[in-house]
């Protein structure tokens, strides 16, 4: 999962370089790796808890701990095919394209980060509602559990409504389009790729660059 997670990030970067063979085969692994583990599964305390619901019994402690570790992991593969997807997808994206690109990334990574914030809440509340701690205690910790984890929810749920409301902009916040004139006068090339430039895009600073260089930078 490590490897693969680096392999993404360098075909990323690739933009329109990118390997599609590469990018079809991780797809393929990981979707065949979660399903595969689910259906084996199917009759277990896994399932439950992706749709936040508590196991129908309470788990041994231990028992708890591989719910959650696993759900964990298949879930992180999981994002990772839908960002393969949208890899593949965005892969001869140019300017508005690619900057959108960024933001269903950045939606997809957030999210993955809340989800994953709340997947250990049903389980950990089924195991702390054990009446043969007695029901104060029990009672004690889930309620404190409870109160932990919803502050640690509140900044990713922040983060995540952040996200979308960016990829609801349409318009660009760092400059305008720039004309023929001030593009003669700049002298024509980009700084950042060192060619003619391609739909450039003058910066409030004044600064001109080509619409893909500085979506990316």
């Amino acid at each position: 999962m490590f490897k693969s997670n680096d392999i993404l990030c360098k075909q990323t970067a690739l933009k329109r370089e990118r390997k599609i063979p590469v990018l079809v085969g991780i797809t393929i692994l990981f979707v065949v790796h979660v399903s595969g583990f689910y259906w084996c599964y199917k009759n277990g305390d896994l399932i439950r808890p992706l749709m936040m619901l508590p196991p129908k019994e309470i788990p041994p402690f231990w028992h708890a701990i591989f719910i959650i570790l696993v759900n964990d992991t298949m879930v992180r593969q999981t994002a990772m095919v839908v960002k393969c997807l949208l890899l593949m997808y965005y892969k001869n994206s140019r300017g508005r394209s690619y900057r959108r690109q960024g933001q269903m990334l950045t939606i997809v990574e957030y999210f993955l980060l809340l989800y994953r914030a709340l997947l250990p809440t049903p389980v950990w509340y089924r195991f702390f509602l054990n009446k043969e701690y007695g029901s104060l205690f029990s009672s004690l910790t889930t309620g404190l559990y409870l109160t932990f984890k919803l502050t640690s929810v509140v900044e990713k749920v922040q983060s995540f409504l952040t996200a979308l409301r960016a990829l609801s902009h349409k318009d660009f916040h760092y400059g305008s389009y720039a004309t023929s004139e001030q593009v003669v006068a700049a002298g024509d090339l980009c700084a950042i790729c060192q060619e003619k430039m391609h739909v450039p895009i003058l910066l409030r600073c004044k600064h001109i660059f080509c619409e893909d260089c500085v979506s990316e930078w």
